[in-house]
């Protein structure tokens, strides 16, 4: 079984206008694609139809499907998703709303009523993983954009979702941080299914296969 499947998918804004049209792929297990295309071509609008947002936070017209490993993303809650697929946005700050860094790491497990004792073993564990264990204690608004974005990265391994998408996570990062950013994506590749948004192509070594959407629609893959 494909953990993603998305089948004849399109969506519309309340504006009436399709902004994806009739979009068909898989991803298997363990296998990272990569999403590129111009400003308006409807990545973003991809990623929230991929994890749930759309339809249930966002008025419109969605048409075909998107099955996360057997489950119809238009039948269950986002929340119940969320241990499944993981979405890491552009802005940090987005996603961002806890003290400190353990805090926010530890806050959508405290939400899925994790044991206490296996929320620390789950901080300590990501937080070594993505290199932020020094910032256990920061006030994430203070990091720097990589360092943020790192945090972000991190309370989304936190649920281990086989599946994460990555939405422009380099775009607004400099050198030193994307390798860092980078270098977190290559060692997840071995272990989860991965769709990356990245119109910089900095990512483009990680992919194994990628879809380019223009005007809506995948023009090839």
């Amino acid at each position: 079984m494909f953990p993603l499947v998305v089948e004849n998918l399109s969506y519309a804004y309340r504006s009436g206008h399709f902004v994806l049209r009739d979009i068909s792929f898989r991803a298997a297990e363990r296998e990272s694609i990569g999403i590129v295309g111009a400003n308006g071509s409807g990545k973003s609008t991809l990623c929230c139809c991929l994890c749930g947002i759309i339809p249930h936070f966002f008025q419109g017209q969605m048409q075909g499907k998107v099955m996360i490993k057997g489950l119809n993303t238009k039948e269950i809650p986002v929340n119940n998703l969320a241990p499944e697929i993981g979405l890491v946005l552009q802005d940090p700050n987005d996603q961002i709303m806890m003290p400190t860094v353990e805090e926010e790491i530890a806050f959508s497990l405290e939400n899925h009523l994790v044991p206490p004792r296996e929320i620390m073993e789950r901080v300590e564990e990501t937080m070594e993983l993505v290199g932020i264990t020094r910032l256990r204690r920061e006030y994430p608004y203070r990091l720097s954009g990589g360092e943020k974005q790192l945090v972000a990265i991190a309370t989304v391994l936190a649920l281990n979702p086989s599946i994460i998408i990555f939405d422009e996570v380099l775009s607004m990062l400099d050198e030193r941080a994307s390798r860092q950013i980078l270098e977190v994506m290559n060692k997840l590749k071995e272990e989860k299914t991965l769709v990356i948004v990245d119109h910089t192509l900095q990512a483009l070594p990680l992919f194994d296969r990628v879809l380019h959407l223009e005007q809506g629609k995948i023009s090839f893959n």
